[in-house]
């Protein structure tokens, strides 16, 4: 990699990226361009035409040399994504930094001067009498710089003065550092110049420096902007969550709109003597129980879940004793603290586990037959986006806000069917799904879906993240999904296609007031056998105006250009598809009739490990309103599971998958 003046050339190379599923390094090869401040990388350098496997936005970034090695260093973006790489030397690490952060630099700059400043006067959303003596808010017409003035008080020029002070003594103290550092020798038994940690100790101390100086301008230059002032609303408006509860906001699709989630009740398949027997049992002393886990092939063994309501929870959500214990709950909490960490009270969880809730993603397998003998190349990569958003769309119908789903504990599975009639040739076809926590830290989940009959399956990986960010939470769901289907390519020695996909952020909003869902992102659509690609944009709303839920999907032909796109609101089941050549068809995600019930093995013919099984007691008595009992179940299963990861960490003995097998950075079912 040549070493040139930073330009608007694009900055290419391979650097080693720590991936947390295969806890280790892997070569990958990156891409930096300056024009629109994206770090991307491939999987190889034979890969640049497709879609990246990842990327992030430096407007905002912070790059980090390591302090354990000069050879590591990580890049943190804005959205709370980061990449953790690794040079091959000290001098090529300072190179990527240098570019790096002159990238950021100026992204950062044009994001300060493009966007409106954030509200300041607080006392504008608690009255509607502002007196004299508060901030004057200035006029949108004609905004001198005297009326700019106005708008800040002494109080806050006065806190700039101070921070600029601060500054230039952190400042000078730095270049005492620097000269110090040079002044040492540069070799010899004793400490130099050139040792490692003084190196980075100067690189950090630089860094910070500029980071703060940063801030600060950006602080500067957003405080002189005029702004129009905020009112108060008498009818329940929280501009701090960017939305307002009064009638004018009809457009705003909230969670207690949408049906309740079709909660899985057991009592049906359930018997006297099974109800008092769950929920103590424990579970094998390892995890090699491939003999009493029963096989997935078995149909007649399964049958229907049936709803139960759960309104004891939602009225739970509802009632104030519910919002002071949740209000008490985040004041413990600091900001950044990752919730996937934290051992949350019973009340804020949802009656069922993570694993049940991805089953739910894919209760639509009408739309799998249907891509899976359509032709067109073109047309089936626009079916997979469509299935791809009523993926989405069936998982957040499931969805209770404000209430996170049981953390699986390792080893756990969960295990059901789905049987349809194909409308094509009248057959009974049999999809399944299994899913199963593959690793405890980090937490990782894979899941397969498939029906041998047709030769669809799905395989994926899911590792998630949730931080408590203050106003909202921020969940990053991790890891890769690729969808298998029949080719249809007969010119070409292939008998599947791939579609390898990633998964979006998720935003938990307004937790405290009316809960509210989104997701958030872009997400990468890739077939190498037909080398079609798509991007999908999950619009976050704006923090003031706009509407939510918007969604913008490109399909990109075997050239690599636009063929396709798609718009609209994927919440409310209604998209838009226009082709290049102007022909234009409605996508249809009302699929609430097609979403099909999953069929379960009876309770008592479930292994102790299995989730409908594992956290029935905690979930019969949350939906009946004992949240004591609820907590006093889950504080049981808990300690089980820990009692046994002590035991199998003390002998040594290796955790074995029961479903799944480790496959390079992939997850995938056991042959």
């Amino acid at each position: 990699m040549s070493k040139s003046k930073v330009s608007f050339k694009n900055i290419f190379g391979q650097l080693l990226k720590y991936t947390n599923m295969m806890k280790g390094w892997q070569n990958r090869w990156f891409v930096l361009d300056p024009r629109t401040g994206m770090l991307e990388y491939f999987m190889s350098e034979s890969e640049r035409k497709q879609r990246p496997r990842a990327s992030l936005h430096l407007a905002g970034a912070i790059v980090v040399p390591s302090e354990e090695d000069s050879y590591t260093f990580s890049v943190n973006a804005a959205n709370e994504n980061s990449f953790k790489l690794r040079a091959t030397d000290a001098k090529e690490r300072q190179y990527w930094i240098n570019r790096l952060r002159v990238v950021a630099q100026a992204h950062t700059q044009v994001l300060a001067e493009s966007n409106p400043p954030l509200f300041r006067d607080h006392s504008q959303l608690s009255s509607s009498n502002l007196s004299t003596t508060s901030a004057v808010s200035v006029s949108p017409h004609n905004p001198g710089p005297s009326q700019k003035m106005l708008s800040c008080n002494l109080t806050v020029l006065d806190a700039f003065s101070g921070v600029r002070d601060y500054l230039r003594r952190v400042e000078c103290e730095h270049q005492r550092l620097v000269h110090d550092i040079e002044s040492l020798p540069t070799s010899g038994p004793t400490t130099n110049c050139t040792d490692t940690e003084i190196l980075i100790m100067k690189a950090t101390s630089q860094a910070t420096l500029l980071c703060l100086e940063q801030c600060l301008a950006i602080l500067h230059y957003q405080q002189q902007q005029p702004t129009k002032p905020i009112k108060a609303n008498s009818t329940g408006s929280s501009p701090l969550f960017g939305y307002s509860s009064s009638k004018k906001s009809t457009d705003f699709k909230r969670i207690s709109d949408f049906p309740r989630m079709r909660s899985e009740s057991a009592v049906s398949v359930l018997s006297d003597k099974t109800l008092s027997d769950v929920g103590t049992q424990n579970w094998s002393e390892t995890n090699e129980q491939s003999s009493s886990v029963p096989s997935l092939d078995d149909e007649s063994e399964y049958v229907p879940i049936v709803e139960e309501s759960l309104s004891a929870i939602a009225q739970e959500t509802g009632n104030e004793e519910y919002k002071g214990r949740t209000l008490k709950l985040l004041s413990q909490l600091k900001l950044g603290t990752e919730l996937t960490k934290v051992n949350l009270p019973v009340f804020c969880c949802e009656p069922r586990s993570l694993l049940q809730v991805i089953a739910d993603a894919f209760r639509q397998p009408n739309l799998l037959l249907k891509m899976s003998r359509e032709s067109d190349v073109e047309h089936r990569m626009a079916m997979v986006v469509q299935w791809y958003l009523g993926c989405i769309r069936a998982c957040q119908l499931e969805m209770t806000a404000a209430r996170k789903p049981f953390n699986p504990v390792h080893g756990e599975i969960f295990k059901c069917i789905w049987n349809i009639k194909d409308e094509a040739t009248g057959e009974i076809l049999l999809f399944r799904f299994v899913a199963e926590q593959v690793s405890h830290n980090p937490p990782v989940s894979a899941f397969h879906f498939e029906c041998p009959q047709q030769r669809i399956s799905i395989s994926g990986n899911l590792s998630i993240k949730a931080k408590f960010m203050g106003m909202y939470v921020g969940v990053t769901l991790g890891g890769d999904m690729i969808l298998e289907l029949p080719a249809h390519n007969q010119s070409q020695d292939q008998e599947t296609e791939k579609y390898e996909m990633t998964f979006p952020m998720l935003y938990l909003r307004s937790f405290l007031s009316e809960p509210w869902l989104e997701f958030g992102g872009k997400i990468n659509i890739n077939c190498s056998e037909s080398k079609l690609s798509a991007g999908i944009v999950f619009q976050t709303k704006p923090f003031y105006g706009g509407k939510p839920h918007q969604v913008t999907a490109e399909i990109k032909g075997q050239s690599g250009n636009t063929t396709a796109r798609i718009s609209g609101d994927w919440t409310s089941g209604v998209m838009e598809l226009c082709w290049v050549n102007g022909q234009s068809e409605s996508i249809d995600l009302q699929t609430e009739g097609d979403l099909l019930e999953k069929k379960i093995r009876r309770i008592s013919d479930q292994a102790d490990e299995e989730s409908y099984k594992l956290w029935y007691p905690v979930r019969r008595n949350l939906i009946s309103g004992d949240f004591q009992s609820a907590a006093e179940h889950k504080k049981i299963i808990e300690e089980r599971y820990r009692e046994k990861e002590r035991k199998r960490h003390g002998q040594g003995m290796p955790y074995r998958a029961t479903y799944f097998e480790l496959n390079n950075d992939l997850w995938i079912r056991k042959n």
